[in-house]
């Protein structure tokens, strides 16, 4: 018998209800998800297994997620990016694509999302 792989996926959000909603949806799709509320905290938890897929908000304590996501592909993590805001100017669309990210609006249409992090 074989045993389904689940994609692994950390939300990063300061706004930790946010971030634990966005994981409570996403388990009842059948990820797995973990939750982080900084850059610095899902660095951390990252270690030596990386998830599958990072969600992370743009505007972060510390590092934004664009920063974050160059951060993981400059110490050789590669995974698929979404970067979530809930501002939309170019500039931070820009630096979320520049840095190797998908792009969302907040709030957060799951049929999109759901969409950029299959496989």
């Amino acid at each position: 018998m074989t045993q389904e792989i689940r994609r692994r996926i950390l939300i990063i959000d300061d706004n930790l209800g946010l971030a634990e909603n966005i994981a409570e949806i996403l388990e009842m799709r059948g990820y797995l998800t973990e939750v982080a509320v900084s850059a610095e905290e899902a660095l951390s938890k990252i270690g030596s297994t990386p998830p599958d897929v990072v969600v992370t908000d743009y505007r972060l304590p510390g590092i934004n997620g664009a920063s974050l996501v160059r951060r993981l592909a400059e110490i050789g993590v590669r995974v698929n990016a979404v970067v979530i805001s809930a501002f939309t100017d170019d500039r931070t669309i820009e630096d979320a694509k520049r840095a190797g990210a998908a792009f969302l609006a907040k709030p957060v249409d799951f049929e999109a999302l759901g969409r950029l992090i299959r496989p």
